[in-house]
């Protein structure tokens, strides 16, 4: 009978501990699964991006990274790095605009051009030796070009040496994506922002990511095949103004 007594109770414990046992595990299953199920969301959450919404290409732009823009037109301009360098420099600090409305687009900018001339004076010091010979000269050509322009305007401030230039008669076609110029936009109406200031009209095409637009041209020389791309980046800073 003790021995009944005896089995019976050892059989109970074994039970209970199978029971204890087997509720543990499926717990501590449970859990893993919910750990592995949180870890593949937050991999998810974390790997996956969310594209900007675009925003209305109409309104006001105001560009970014001009810097960029502008080494990469003066790489062909300049053959030694230095020049490069400090016409990058007298110039990276220009904010040009694009205004949009409707299908009509405008480029203007405003332009200090003093580390300009300071340039222009010392690499053509055995032309011209005095500043004022070389700076007289440089507004000479610059008032000329500006002449022959068609679609753009440019006053020129004397005293600051500040030039504000508008190109007008843009075209956006939404359908192709692009923004076609009558003439090349410039700086200062002598440095086209191009490989050369003839080839017109000059296409850009455009991408827009969310509130940023960046327009390129481009030219292929089928002769060696070379392949230059020309971009300029812009942030969209105003809406047009409703009534």
């Amino acid at each position: 009978m003790n021995n009944m007594k005896k089995s019976s109770l050892w059989m109970f414990t074994l039970l209970a501990l199978l029971f204890v046992s087997g509720c543990g595990q499926q717990q501590q299953k449970q859990q893993q699964q919910k750990q592995q199920t949180t870890a593949e969301t937050t991999t998810v959450a974390e790997t996956t991006t969310v594209a900007p919404t675009p925003v209305s290409l109409e309104g006001d732009w105001k560009a970014v990274d001009f810097r960029d823009t502008v080494e990469r037109t003066f790489l062909i301009y300049y053959g030694d790095a230095n020049s490069r360098l400090k016409v990058t420099e007298a110039f990276q600090d220009i904010v040009p605009t694009l205004k949009i409305t409707g299908t009509d687009v405008t480029y203007s900018y405003s332009a200090d051009m003093n580390k300009y001339i300071d340039f222009y004076a010392e690499q053509n010091k055995d032309e011209y030796p005095t500043k004022e010979e070389a700076t007289a000269i440089l507004l000479g050509v610059r008032e000329k070009k500006f002449g022959s322009f068609k679609h753009q305007t440019g006053t020129f401030d004397n005293n600051t040496k500040v030039l504000t230039a508008t190109l007008n008669d843009g075209v956006l076609n939404e359908k192709a994506k692009t923004i076609v110029f009558p003439e090349v936009p410039n700086i200062f109406g002598v440095l086209p922002l191009y490989i050369n200031s003839t080839d017109v009209p000059i296409t850009y095409h455009y991408e827009l990511n969310g509130d940023i637009l960046t327009i390129y041209a481009e030219k292929t020389y089928d002769e060696t095949g070379a392949h230059l791309v020309y971009p300029m980046k812009f942030k969209k800073v105003s809406d047009p103004k409703t009534n």
